[in-house]
């Protein structure tokens, strides 16, 4: 088991006032570092959740409970929330499971959001029940699937404006069912299964009564994304989804959104130019079908972001003409092979696009004469990745001059996407006249030699160039000369992954006296690299980031990077060290004396010498995790910057208090890949914190919203879980919380899951 629990004794210092820590029933702890106290309970009864928020039924102070991973719940009845009702602001009920009736929260007359996930059992919608100050209502896996009142008696909801639905069966909808929110502006119907069984509008009356009934005025962001058809019923879910889409008007301004991305439903012209997107600002129609798409979008004035990729789209003449503010058109995995021949920008008066995706289209050649090219001297972003393009021939061919012609209308270009294409060879000077360009991928194309022609007369303006092979052993990679990087002009950021080079690579990276000088992040990774000798690496003074992760090596000399003064970030995960002697990193060798962030982790390692990392005074972030090796006392003197700190995986025994007492600056533990928990809360909780976005593996599905709020100072997270570490003996620690990223992938008792990655049997310790 995964233990944190004498990490406590880092923070017992942070000053805990009356109120702030575990509450009576030991269940539930406050946050009191905001204005607005967290009261999270875990594992309580409804009469644990009463006596503990009883406790400021005598102040003012303003609160938000999370109730979550309790199965004892089946009701949550007024008289619970009564004596302090006037405070609660936020209702967070996750993973209820016996939930079986409604919150009565209609007492709560400040209360502004609910939101109820994981509770099956939860099967009917009281609306009499909330309150009208409510401002989101967010409904997730949850057992409703009749969307049907009788509104006679229910007080309309003045200030709802956002309802949010995921992940429930929707198997009747009344039609009027929105009315009682009269200033809705978000509907969210997303990850959600559509199965209406008597939804019969094939008539036309029928479509305009439902029309009638159902029509929505004032939604300016519609989210109806990744949902699926009952196949015994898809036909009629199907004219349901267009019935309730097409009786929204939506709201004009600058935050008119339409997402209907991922439904695999067919997209007409009629519904595009009807009233739900006609005044949209950003339209994402992705994975759907559209039929006709010539004049679809005339008139669409406002519309600045477009994405119709997987859409089965053909190309059409003038398809996008008369999108005058559109400045972002995404168009991947289409059928627009015909781009040369068919001018789909035809009569087109985008003369703001900056933003183009035409990645996997099968696309031979890029046109020279028609519409594009006048469009192409604002596009700053061109994606061609996934194509067939054959844009670096001799200029002997024939089509030499339309292809030059194609790329240098972009002259505004500043990235360049040309991976997993057909090219063998690449010549740098077809890229010339690309004055503006920063970064250029060409990687994953079947480059048979790398020769200093490779890299002639690019562009001195080039920051990031990617070069990657994505080549498995055992083929081959590409051959290179000697002199081929000479060439290279002066850029920061060079990629040279999954490319089977070796370390035979490094004999070839002789660069210009200016590059060498520039370049400062080098990404190596995925190479079946077995071995690194003290030489094999070029001194390269300015480099801040190298990448060695996903090779072979079985060992790291000592002197190893010895030509990397300026070193910031060394990865080297999911290698093969089986341990870390006291010479790799230690003082004596006054190597890697600026390195702030190394990750070893998923290595087998068995051992790591005692104070092996003390040598590296400015180490700030260290990954240990997916290691056999024990980690007590792998600190001598050293550890006194350290802030970030992964032992995902480790399994041995609670970690001891001289181990924090090492590390007085240790802020984040990354316990496993999907969350990461508060050591030291201070007032850096609340700025924005870009190195956990690079920690943190996050999935790259599910809602960007959360259906709970977002701790303060962290935006990109959520959180997840407050825990007592100490025996009950009365002791109270400052809080330790865990959180999840947004675009996270947990499974359905991921609370349960993250509680049991603490130590709960450790000894109790004094202040």
């Amino acid at each position: 088991m995964i233990i944190l629990a004498f990490l406590l004794i880092i923070i017992a210092s942070v000053p805990i006032e009356g109120k702030c820590s575990r509450l009576p029933s030991g269940k539930c702890w406050v946050n009191c570092m905001e204005d607005i106290f967290d009261v999270i309970c875990n594992s309580v009864s409804a009469a644990m959740v009463h006596s503990d928020i009883s406790v400021f039924a005598d102040t003012s102070q303003e609160l938000r409970l999370y109730i979550w991973s309790s199965p004892n719940i089946t009701r949550l009845s007024a008289d619970i929330f009564h004596l302090v009702a006037s405070q609660i602001l936020t209702i967070d009920l996750q993973d209820l499971t016996a939930l079986d009736t409604f919150p009565e929260v209609y007492g709560l007359v400040n209360l502004r959001r609910l939101s109820v996930w994981n509770s099956p059992k939860l099967v009917a919608l009281s609306l009499e029940l909330l309150p009208r100050s409510l401002y989101r209502i967010a409904l997730n896996k949850i057992g409703l699937s009749y969307f049907i009142n009788n509104f006679a008696n229910i007080v309309a909801m003045p200030n709802l404006q956002q309802f949010v639905l995921r992940n429930l069966t929707i198997k009747g909808w009344q039609n009027d069912f929105l009315k009682v929110f009269p200033r809705l502006t978000l509907l969210e119907i997303s990850n959600s299964t559509i199965d209406v069984e008597d939804g019969n509008l094939s008539q036309e009356a029928d479509l305009r009564r439902f029309h009638n009934e159902t029509k929505v005025e004032t939604i300016s962001t519609l989210k109806f994304f990744n949902n699926g058809f009952t196949k015994a019923t898809k036909d009629a879910s199907i004219k349901f989804s267009h019935a309730l889409l097409a009786s929204i008007t939506l709201q004009s301004g600058e935050n008119g959104d339409v997402d209907i991305s991922m439904n695999n439903m067919s997209i007409s012209s009629d519904m595009i130019r009807g009233g739900l997107m006609a005044t949209a600002v950003r339209i994402n129609m992705r994975g759907n079908s559209v039929e006709g798409a010539t004049g679809m979008f005339e008139g669409f004035t406002q519309l600045t972001e477009l994405d119709m990729s997987r859409t089965k789209l053909l190309a059409m003449r003038g398809m996008f003409s008369g999108l005058p503010a559109l400045h972002s058109l995404k168009l991947h995995h289409n059928n627009l092979q015909n781009l040369s021949q068919i001018d789909i920008f035809e009569g087109s008066q985008s003369f703001n696009l900056t933003y183009l995706d035409l990645s996997y289209n099968d696309i031979h050649i890029l046109p020279a004469l028609n519409s594009l090219v006048r469009i192409a001297s604002q596009v700053t972003y061109l994606n061609l990745q996934g194509n067939r393009l054959q844009l670096f021939l001799s200029n002997t061919s024939w089509q030499f001059e339309n292809q030059h012609a194609g790329i240098a209308a972009f002259s505004r270009l500043e990235t360049l996407i040309l991976s997993h294409n057909r090219f063998s060879v690449f010549h740098g000077f077809h890229l010339a006249p690309l004055t503006r360009l920063k970064v250029l991928d060409i990687s994953c194309n079947p480059l048979e030699v790398l020769r200093k022609e490779a890299f002639t007369d690019l562009p001195s303006s080039l920051v990031d160039v990617d070069v990657s092979m994505c080549i498995r052993p055992p083929k081959l990679p590409p051959r290179f000369e000697k002199d081929a990087f000479t060439t290279m002009p002066p850029i920061r950021i060079l990629r040279m992954r999954a490319s089977a080079y070796k370390k035979s690579i490094f004999s070839a990276l002789r660069f210009s006296r200016e590059t060498t000088q520039s370049l400062e992040e080098l990404y190596m990774d995925d190479n079946d690299m077995t071995a690194l000798l003290n030489n094999s690496l070029p001194r390269l003074p300015n480099l801040r980031i190298l990448g060695l992760s996903r090779n072979k090596l079985q060992s790291v000399q000592a002197g190893l990077f010895a030509g990397l003064p300026n070193l910031l970030r060394l990865n080297l995960k999911a290698n093969r060290i089986g341990s870390i002697g006291a010479n790799e990193f230690t003082n004596s060798h006054r190597h890697l004396q600026q390195l702030e962030e190394l990750d070893i982790s998923d290595n087998g390692l068995y051992q790591i010498h005692r104070g092996a990392f003390d040598g590296l005074p400015k180490l700030r972030s260290l990954m240990l995790g997916w290691n056999p090796t024990e980690i007590q006392g792998i600190f001598e003197s050293g550890g006194r910057r350290l802030e970030y700190l992964g032992i995902q995986g480790y399994n041995h025994s609670c970690l001891k208090p001289e181990f924090f007492e090492q590390l007085p600056r240790l802020r984040w533990i990354l316990p496993d890949i999907y969350n990461l928990v508060l050591a030291n809360p201070d007032d850096r909780l609340n700025r924005r914190d870009e190195h956990l976005i690079s920690l943190l593996q996050v999935c790259e599905v599910g809602p960007d919203v959360p259906d709970h709020e977002t701790y303060p100072g962290l935006k990109q997270y959520v959180g997840v879980t407050i825990h007592d570490t100490d025996e009950g003996d009365g002791v109270q620690y400052p809080l330790i919380t865990a959180f999840l990223p947004l675009n996270y992938c947990p499974v359905d008792d991921y609370v349960q899951q993250l509680g049991d990655i603490i130590c709960t049997s450790a000894i109790t310790m004094d202040h």
